[in-house]
């Protein structure tokens, strides 16, 4: 169980000249591992029935304010309906600016629509992108399109309260991984918040990573705790 087990599964990266549909499945590949890797990471802090399973269906539709919405990682029951649901958004080939608003656009519109039938549900974001996206300055452009996914995204991530705006998440958090390649290094994944501050990396660990969702959502849910113990109140006399 590890983000770098969902890179391998993908395969190797097809080259800038493969076909469209070549790279469209590498995409789609990369985000279901992506996916299952997440919430194996979250049933091992604590979440027991997280979706999708290991070998199981992908992911689940759920009815939003908008109108029905699939979600790629979700934690409900049949008494709350959705109370944590996980986006994976991934650019893998250059140019890796050319997507990224419409990206924006679809995660705004995602997070609105999930969080007006679900006000009190923690919404997160994983927004992948491959190593090349943190190497593509030009003599005119000195930051770099991964770093610039950053500042945007930090505009609709660290959502407070359910009153909060519904376009915004709890949490984005991005990923920055060297894809597997032939007779080349080992695949590589680093995870940075979205939110990034002047002269500070805000690089994160995998297992601090899934420990910061559950603390987002055990935050937001204080009568129903995941992976701490607790006592009920005539436990507590």
């Amino acid at each position: 169980m590890s983000l770098i087990d969902a890179v391998r599964t993908a395969g190797p990266l097809p080259p800038t000249s493969a076909s469209q549909a070549s790279k469209k499945r590498y995409s789609e590949l990369l985000s279901a591992a992506l996916a299952v890797e997440v919430a194996d990471g979250l049933r091992s802090v604590g979440f027991p029935s997280v979706k999708p399973v290991r070998g199981g269906p992908g992911e689940k539709a759920f009815q939003g304010g908008l109108g029905p919405k699939k979600v790629d990682v979700s934690y409900a029951d049949e008494r709350h309906g959705l109370l944590l649901a996980v986006s994976v958004k991934t650019i893998c080939f250059p140019p890796y600016g050319k997507n990224l608003k419409n990206r924006f656009g679809d995660l705004c519109t995602e997070a609105i629509t999930l969080h007006m039938r679900f006000p009190y549900g923690v919404v997160c974001a994983l927004f992948a992108m491959p190593q090349g996206a943190d190497e593509d300055m030009t003599p005119q452009r000195h930051t770099s399109t991964f770093q610039r996914a950053r500042m945007l995204l930090s505009t609709i991530s660290g959502r407070a309260d359910y009153v909060s705006p519904g376009e915004k998440f709890e949490d984005v958090t991005m990923m920055l991984f060297r894809p597997l390649r032939v007779d080349e290094e080992a695949p590589r994944v680093r995870l940075f918040s979205a939110t990034p501050r002047h002269d500070v990396v805000d690089e994160v660990q995998e297992l601090q990573y899934f420990e910061r969702v559950r603390d987002l959502y055990n935050g937001r849910n204080p009568h129903a705790q995941v992976g701490l113990e607790r006592l009920d109140d005539e436990d507590a006399e």
